[in-house]
């Protein structure tokens, strides 16, 4: 995640809370509830989705804005869990929920949300089975209305947050006719 990422999340924050929409973002979350979701789901997150969490803990837009509408989180020391980022539940409750109800593979972490769909949503899930040399996995697509694995969808997590923001931004800079 680069500082124009975290520019661009700011920029899309400040454009959605000008128009009274709501940009959801959790704040920033401390290495010792990291390493703790980590445990909790046997992996290890790789760099940009850490330094995500450390920045922003986890966000949410309007749904019809991107393809991604939540980027799914680490709930914040002391906060009440039934206040959630995107409840029912932070990275570690949505992933081990959808292990337990979905057969999820082990080496998935669900990190995003997307499209609704009969009351269901895509999950955008790091696969950290598939490590680069630089510590960087893959997001997959995963239709729990399928229970399937769909595509490769972005090569890491920094990409998928700055292609959607930036997707989002765009947009939110167009004159409304």
């Amino acid at each position: 995640m680069t500082p124009e990422t975290i520019h661009l999340v700011e920029r899309v924050r400040s454009k959605l809370s000008e128009s009274e929409r709501p940009c959801e973002i959790a704040g920033p979350i401390p290495e010792s509830a990291i390493s703790a979701a980590e445990e909790a789901l046997g992996v290890t997150f790789p760099p940009s989705y850490r330094k995500f969490l450390r920045t922003f803990g986890g966000i949410a837009i309007p749904a019809h804005l991107g393809v991604v509408h939540e980027f799914v989180g680490v709930t914040p020391p002391g906060r009440d869990p039934s206040a959630r980022l995107g409840a029912p539940g932070d990275v570690v409750g949505r992933t081990l929920a959808a292990r337990a109800e979905r057969k999820l593979a082990e080496h998935l972490v669900v990190v995003g949300l997307g499209a609704q769909s009969q009351s269901q949503e895509e999950w955008f899930c790091l696969d950290v089975s598939r490590p680069r040399s630089n510590g960087e996995c893959p997001v997959f697509l995963y239709d729990p209305r399928d229970n399937a694995l769909d595509q490769e969808f972005y090569k890491d997590f920094g990409e998928m947050l700055e292609e959607v923001m930036g997707f989002v931004a765009d947009n939110l800079d167009q004159p409304l006719d």
